[in-house]
């Protein structure tokens, strides 16, 4: 599916500036594209089209991106890109997994691609990430699970979500059993455990958390 996506993105500037941008964040992103000039992309089937603010005009019934967008937090363009990018939005679902540890993964999902797999190393960064994630995201549905590995940690980040959003986000604790596969005391081992972990936990149910049921 990825790469019937990737197709439909088109870039088209005749600005250095605003094309080195464009592209340097698209490869950031792991996105492909075709690069046409302004005139070719104005009569093509693109389905997304990214150029300049200046440019911008000649596209009047395009779905363009202007550079100046691009100057957003990743995770969030890409959503973007990605929203703009698929048709159909049956499967409208922002799905975030947390492994709750010493360090914490994170897999964030949406519209069936993982957009972003990071690890964090407190819990304020980890909230404020995915404060951010879950404010900036349009989503008819905001799914976060968290591992139960570290159950204090997790009903704590499942509480301070909840006090955040309330209803607008649903929240679960998944059973853990069965998410780290990989076992290796090298770092960068570890790191990809904990992203693992963090992807496994995303599509595994769970207990839904219910903060008045919690004394934290």
């Amino acid at each position: 599916m990825r790469e019937a996506i990737n197709r439909k993105i088109t870039v088209a500037t005749l600005n250095g500036k605003s094309y080195y941008k464009i592209i340097n964040t698209l490869k950031l992103l792991q996105l492909n594209y075709e690069e046409l000039s302004p005139s070719e992309a104005l009569n093509s089937y693109s389905r997304i089209i990214i150029t300049s603010k200046e440019e911008s005009p000649i596209f009047k019934k395009k779905n363009i991106i202007v550079d100046s967008e691009l100057n957003e937090n990743p995770v969030i363009i890409k959503a973007k890109i990605l929203r703009k990018l698929i048709k159909s939005h049956t499967y409208d679902q922002l799905t975030i997994g947390i492994d709750p540890g010493n360090r914490i993964g994170i897999s964030i999902f949406y519209l069936y691609d993982e957009i972003e797999s990071v690890v964090l190393s407190t819990i304020e960064s980890t909230l404020n990430f995915i404060i951010k994630i879950l404010s900036e995201i349009n989503a008819k549905k905001k799914i976060v699970r968290i591992g139960d590995g570290n159950i204090n940690m997790a009903r704590t980040i499942a509480f301070l979500i909840k006090s955040n959003f309330k209803d607008l986000v649903h929240v679960e604790i998944v059973n853990e059993h069965g998410t780290s596969s990989i076992q290796n005391n090298e770092s960068n081992r570890r790191i990809l455990k904990d992203k693992s972990s963090a992807r496994l936990i995303a599509f595994r149910n769970g207990k839904i958390y219910d903060p008045k049921l919690d004394h934290y």
